[in-house]
C-alpha cells in the first residue's frame, strides 16, 4: 500500500467524518464523492454502480464495517496500534462518536462529536484533534484500503476456464467477470437469477441478452425494502433496464417477490452461483426508524460450481427448487403485474 494513498484516503475519510456520514443533499453527496479520488475507487463503492446515493451508502457502510473490525481487534495479536495503544473498544467508540453513529453524537456538530470522542479516550479536545483523531482516521483508511487487495484473481480465472470446480468468492465483484466471460464463451440458452435489485447485475444481464438467452429474473418488490434509498434503487434500476437495454427483449420474464430477501443466486447454463442477503444495522439512523434496517449482499461471499459435477448438481437442484417456489409464490408479481406495480 502506497503511503501517499493512505494519506489521501485518511484526508478523505476525515471529510466524511465531518458530515457525520449524513447524506443530506445530492449536491453535498456529489461534491464529497468527486473529491474522494481514492475512496470512490474502493471495491465497495464500485459495486454500487453509477448511482451517487448508493455510492454514498455503500461507502458509509464500508466505514462502519472498518470501525467494527477495529472494535473486534481489541487486543488481539494482529491489532493495529493507535496513538501508542492497541486498537479496541475505546478507539472504536471514539470513532463511532466522531462519525455520529451513537445516540449521543447523532446530528451533533463536528466540534461536539470531537469532544465526545475525546472524552471516550479520556483526553482533552485540544489534544484529541491534533493526534489521536488522525491516528483513528488513518486506521479506518487502512482498513478500507485493505479491501482493494482482498480480491482473488486466481478464482476469477478458474470459473471461466471450464475446469470442473466448486469455489467460494469473497464478493459479487470477484465473480462477475468470470460469469460474463463464461456467458460470452459458452453462450448459455437459459438463466435463472434471484436478486435484490437489478442495479449491480447489469453486466451479467447484458451478456445474457447479447447471446439471446431466456432469462427469468426475480427481484425484490420495492415496497418490501425497508430503507428508502434501497426502494428507489430497485425502482430506478428496473425502470432503466425495462425502458432501455431490455425494452424490446422478449426473452426476459420479470418477477417481483414480496418476502424478505435472504437467498441470492444464478443458474446460468451449466454454472450455478449462490450467496446470501444479510440484514445490517444502519448506525447512521436512530434504531426506531425503518431506515435503521438495511439488506446487503454485494460484499457477502458466494459459492460457485458446475452443474455437471456432483457438488454443483446438489447446489443447482436446491437453488432451482427454491427459485421455483418463490416464482410461484402467491405474493409474487410476474411480468405484466410486475410492470404495473412498477408503473411502467
Amino acid at each position: 500500500m502506497a503511503l501517499n494513498d493512505l494519506t489521501k484516503a485518511t484526508r478523505e475519510v476525515r471529510e466524511f467524518a465531518k458530515v457525520g456520514l449524513r447524506d443530506e443533499s445530492a449536491g453535498r453527496r456529489f461534491r464529497l464523492l468527486e473529491r474522494s479520488t481514492v475512496l470512490r475507487e474502493l471495491p465497495a463503492v464500485q459495486a454500487a454502480g453509477g448511482d451517487s446515493t448508493a455510492q454514498f451508502a455503500y461507502l458509509a457502510q464500508a466505514i462502519v464495517d472498518a470501525i467494527d473490525q477495529i472494535d473486534a481487534a481489541d487486543g488481539s495479536a494482529g491489532a493495529n496500534r493507535i496513538d501508542g495503544r492497541t486498537s479496541g473498544h475505546g478507539e472504536a467508540q471514539a470513532l463511532r462518536h466522531l462519525f455520529g453513529l451513537t445516540e449521543a453524537a447523532r446530528w451533533k456538530t463536528w466540534r461536539l462529536r470531537q469532544e465526545l470522542a475525546a472524552a471516550s479516550l479520556h483526553v482533552s479536545w485540544g489534544h484529541f484533534r491534533h493526534h489521536p483523531q488522525e491516528s483513528l482516521l488513518s486506521a479506518v483508511a487502512e482498513r478500507l484500503l485493505a479491501s482493494v487487495r482482498s480480491g482473488n484473481n486466481e478464482t476469477k480465472e478458474h470459473l471461466a476456464s471450464g475446469t470442473p470446480i466448486f469455489r467460494a468468492y469473497s464478493t459479487q465483484q470477484d465473480i462477475e467477470s468470470a460469469v460474463t466471460s463464461y456467458i460470452a464463451n459458452e453462450r448459455p440458452t437459459t438463466a435463472l437469477m434471484l436478486e435484490l435489485s437489478a442495479a449491480t447485475v447489469q453486466p451479467i444481464l447484458l451478456a445474457l441478452r447479447d447471446v439471446g438467452a431466456t432469462v427469468r429474473l426475480l427481484v425484490c418488490h420495492p415496497e418490501i425494502a425497508s430503507a428508502e434509498w434501497q426502494k428507489a434503487r430497485i425502482r430506478g434500476s428496473l425502470a432503466q433496464m425495462l425502458r432501455g437495454d431490455f425494452a424490446n427483449y422478449q426473452e426476459l420474464d420479470l418477477g417481483l417477490y414480496r418476502v424478505q430477501p435472504s437467498l441470492r443466486g444464478r443458474c446460468i447454463g451449466n454454472i450455478v452461483t449462490v450467496g446470501w442477503y444479510t440484514h445490517r444495522d444502519n448506525q447512521r439512523q436512530p434504531p426506531e426508524t425503518p431506515d435503521a434496517a438495511e439488506v446487503w449482499g454485494h460484499d457477502n461471499a458466494m459459492v460457485a460450481g458446475y452443474t455437471d459435477t456432483p457438488d454443483g448438481e446438489i447446489l443447482a437442484s436446491w437453488f432451482t427448487r427454491e427459485f421455483d417456489r418463490l416464482w410461484s409464490h402467491r405474493l409474487t408479481c410476474k411480468d405484466g403485474q410486475a410492470r404495473l406495480a412498477l408503473k411502467l
